[in-house]
Protein backbone atom coordinates (compact mmCIF):
# COMPACT_ATOMS: atom_id res chain seq x y z
CA UNK A 1 0.00 0.00 0.00
CA UNK A 2 2.78 2.64 0.88
CA UNK A 3 4.47 2.07 -2.41
CA UNK A 4 2.10 2.17 -4.68
CA UNK A 5 1.13 5.48 -2.35
CA UNK A 6 4.82 6.44 -3.05
CA UNK A 7 4.58 5.29 -6.78
CA UNK A 8 1.62 7.57 -6.98
CA UNK A 9 2.90 10.59 -5.37
CA UNK A 10 5.89 10.60 -7.61
CA UNK A 11 4.06 9.81 -11.14
CA UNK A 12 1.86 13.07 -9.97
CA UNK A 13 5.13 15.15 -9.16
CA UNK A 14 6.39 14.21 -12.77
CA UNK A 15 3.38 15.20 -14.51
CA UNK A 16 2.91 18.83 -12.53
CA UNK A 17 6.60 19.50 -12.64
CA UNK A 18 8.48 22.28 -14.10
CA UNK A 19 11.65 21.61 -15.97
CA UNK A 20 14.32 24.13 -15.35
CA UNK A 21 17.64 24.37 -17.14
CA UNK A 22 20.70 25.66 -14.74
CA UNK A 23 22.50 28.31 -16.02
CA UNK A 24 25.80 29.46 -14.12
CA UNK A 25 28.20 27.55 -11.85
CA UNK A 26 26.43 28.81 -8.93
CA UNK A 27 25.21 24.93 -8.16
CA UNK A 28 27.94 22.79 -9.10
CA UNK A 29 28.97 19.80 -8.35
CA UNK A 30 25.23 19.27 -7.71
CA UNK A 31 24.09 20.95 -10.65
CA UNK A 32 25.89 21.68 -13.70
CA UNK A 33 25.43 24.44 -16.34
CA UNK A 34 23.22 22.70 -19.05
CA UNK A 35 21.17 19.85 -17.07
CA UNK A 36 17.79 20.38 -16.82
CA UNK A 37 16.04 19.90 -13.66
CA UNK A 38 12.36 19.16 -12.88
CA UNK A 39 10.85 20.96 -9.90
CA UNK A 40 8.16 19.75 -8.12
CA UNK A 41 5.52 23.18 -7.54
CA UNK A 42 3.27 21.21 -5.21
CA UNK A 43 5.94 19.67 -2.66
CA UNK A 44 5.73 22.13 -0.07
CA UNK A 45 1.84 21.95 0.08
CA UNK A 46 1.95 19.65 2.82
CA UNK A 47 5.43 20.79 4.64
CA UNK A 48 7.55 23.56 4.84
CA UNK A 49 10.99 24.00 2.38
CA UNK A 50 13.18 22.28 4.80
CA UNK A 51 17.08 22.72 5.29
CA UNK A 52 18.93 20.53 2.57
CA UNK A 53 16.64 20.70 0.16
CA UNK A 54 17.57 22.57 -3.36
CA UNK A 55 14.69 24.78 -4.57
CA UNK A 56 13.67 27.23 -6.67
CA UNK A 57 13.08 30.67 -5.91
CA UNK A 58 11.61 33.65 -7.99
CA UNK A 59 11.80 37.52 -7.70
CA UNK A 60 15.22 38.13 -5.63
CA UNK A 61 16.98 40.89 -5.27
CA UNK A 62 14.07 42.45 -7.17
CA UNK A 63 14.04 40.64 -10.07
CA UNK A 64 11.77 38.45 -12.15
CA UNK A 65 14.31 35.79 -12.70
CA UNK A 66 14.13 32.29 -11.34
CA UNK A 67 16.94 30.79 -9.45
CA UNK A 68 18.05 27.03 -8.02
CA UNK A 69 19.70 27.39 -4.47
CA UNK A 70 20.13 25.10 -2.02
CA UNK A 71 18.12 25.84 1.77
CA UNK A 72 21.21 26.73 4.32
CA UNK A 73 18.77 27.56 6.94
CA UNK A 74 14.87 27.95 7.95
CA UNK A 75 13.02 30.13 9.56
CA UNK A 76 14.29 30.82 13.72
CA UNK A 77 17.69 29.55 12.73
CA UNK A 78 20.84 31.91 13.29
CA UNK A 79 22.94 31.95 10.29
CA UNK A 80 26.82 33.46 10.26
CA UNK A 81 29.48 33.14 7.72
CA UNK A 82 32.93 33.40 9.31
CA UNK A 83 35.87 33.33 6.93
CA UNK A 84 34.09 31.42 4.56
CA UNK A 85 32.55 28.67 6.76
CA UNK A 86 28.67 28.27 6.86
CA UNK A 87 27.62 27.70 10.63
CA UNK A 88 24.38 27.55 11.30
CA UNK A 89 22.49 27.41 15.04
CA UNK A 90 26.31 27.38 16.48
CA UNK A 91 27.42 24.08 14.13
CA UNK A 92 29.68 24.38 11.44
CA UNK A 93 27.66 23.26 8.42
CA UNK A 94 30.61 23.51 5.64
CA UNK A 95 33.07 25.28 3.74
CA UNK A 96 33.55 27.46 0.82
CA UNK A 97 36.66 29.10 -0.75
CA UNK A 98 35.66 32.63 0.07
CA UNK A 99 37.80 33.32 2.92
CA UNK A 100 36.39 37.21 2.78
CA UNK A 101 32.89 35.71 3.06
CA UNK A 102 31.59 36.77 6.24
CA UNK A 103 28.02 38.21 8.13
CA UNK A 104 25.70 37.18 10.13
CA UNK A 105 21.68 36.65 9.92
CA UNK A 106 18.84 35.60 12.07
CA UNK A 107 15.55 34.58 10.23
CA UNK A 108 12.34 35.39 11.61
CA UNK A 109 9.52 32.90 11.01
CA UNK A 110 8.74 33.92 7.48
CA UNK A 111 12.63 33.83 6.26
CA UNK A 112 14.77 31.03 4.58
CA UNK A 113 18.51 31.04 3.61
CA UNK A 114 19.70 30.21 0.24
CA UNK A 115 22.78 29.39 -0.90
CA UNK A 116 24.72 28.18 -3.85
CA UNK A 117 26.50 25.25 -3.48
CA UNK A 118 29.45 26.86 -5.02
CA UNK A 119 29.50 29.77 -3.12
CA UNK A 120 32.60 31.48 -4.73
CA UNK A 121 30.19 31.70 -7.86
CA UNK A 122 26.77 32.06 -6.29
CA UNK A 123 24.57 35.55 -5.79
CA UNK A 124 22.51 34.21 -3.30
CA UNK A 125 20.80 34.97 0.54
CA UNK A 126 24.46 36.63 1.38
CA UNK A 127 24.16 39.11 -1.12
CA UNK A 128 19.86 39.36 -1.06
CA UNK A 129 19.07 38.45 1.96
CA UNK A 130 16.61 35.46 3.63
CA UNK A 131 14.19 34.91 1.64
CA UNK A 132 10.33 35.09 2.01
CA UNK A 133 8.29 31.86 1.62
CA UNK A 134 6.43 33.16 -1.21
CA UNK A 135 9.58 33.18 -2.97
CA UNK A 136 10.69 29.95 -3.29
CA UNK A 137 8.43 27.97 -6.06
CA UNK A 138 9.33 24.44 -6.08
CA UNK A 139 11.36 21.29 -4.49
CA UNK A 140 14.14 20.46 -7.21
CA UNK A 141 13.76 16.26 -7.31
CA UNK A 142 15.10 15.02 -10.66
CA UNK A 143 17.97 16.05 -13.27
CA UNK A 144 16.29 14.85 -16.24
CA UNK A 145 18.91 16.13 -18.82
CA UNK A 146 21.07 14.88 -20.09
CA UNK A 147 20.30 11.05 -20.15
CA UNK A 148 23.59 10.28 -18.77
CA UNK A 149 23.52 12.10 -16.28
CA UNK A 150 19.65 11.36 -14.73
CA UNK A 151 19.22 11.31 -11.11
CA UNK A 152 17.02 12.04 -8.22
CA UNK A 153 18.33 14.71 -5.85
CA UNK A 154 16.40 13.88 -2.77
CA UNK A 155 17.72 13.73 0.69
CA UNK A 156 21.14 15.12 -0.96
CA UNK A 157 22.43 17.41 2.53
CA UNK A 158 18.67 17.08 4.12
CA UNK A 159 18.91 17.39 7.94
CA UNK A 160 15.79 15.37 8.57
Amino acid sequence: MLLALGILQRAAALVTSRRVEVVGMSMYPTLAPGEYVLCDRFAYRRHAPRRGDVVLARGLAGGGETVVKRVAAVPGDRVELDDGVLVVNGVAARESALSEACGSWSLGEDEWFLLGDAMEFSTDSRKFGPVPRRAIEARAWLVCWPLARWRRLDGEGRDD
